[in-house]
């Protein structure tokens, strides 16, 4: 991931932010993961609020997003999410790994770069949940894109950013 490495400070929102992204996984994976932070400005680069050692890195909650969505990647994810921001299609080697324990808040489950929801459309809100990104296109027939009904599912389909979406727990009308 493009980062800037800042001074480690102690302010509480520094403190808040590491804390926001460290829920995004189990402890044992998070506590020695690096943290970013979001820019300051539109079109920075994210800044490294605590260096890891173990090739893992945490992001805080999308402040765009309405939902807490923090995320924790592994190396091939970063690479994935890397390519995602900066448009181009990932080239990817192995398989990758995210945990959003938290859940997560998109706009879009078939628009990669969408910022809001379509016009008449409402956030997909998804329960804590694991995503898994491939080197190879998925096979369509293998998964269902429909992020509701309970199970594993496709998200992004057919765009070079497609991946499984894992859900870890039950979406509220399954409970």
């Amino acid at each position: 991931m493009v980062a800037v490495h800042v001074a480690a400070q102690d302010d509480a929102s520094t403190q808040a932010a590491i804390e926001n992204a460290i829920s995004a996984a189990p402890p044992g994976l998070a506590e020695n993961a690096t943290i970013l932070g979001f820019p300051a400005e539109d079109g920075g680069d994210m800044v490294v609020l605590r260096e890891g050692t173990n090739g893992w890195t945490c992001i805080p909650d999308w402040p765009v997003s309405p939902g807490n969505d923090p995320m924790c990647l592994d190396e091939t994810f970063a690479q994935w999410n890397d390519a995602l921001a900066a448009g181009t299609d990932p080239e990817l080697t192995s398989v990758g790994l995210a945990y959003m324990l938290q859940g997560g808040s998109d706009p879009s489950n078939t628009d990669p770069f969408a910022m809001e929801p379509a016009e008449g459309e409402d956030w997909i809100s998804t329960p804590p949940h694991l995503m898994i990104v491939f080197p190879t296109p998925l096979d369509p027939e293998l998964f269902p894109t429909d992020h509701s009904y309970g199970g594993p599912y496709v998200m992004w389909a057919e765009t070079p950013y497609e991946h499984i979406m894992m859900p870890v727990a039950a979406l509220p009308h399954h409970e």
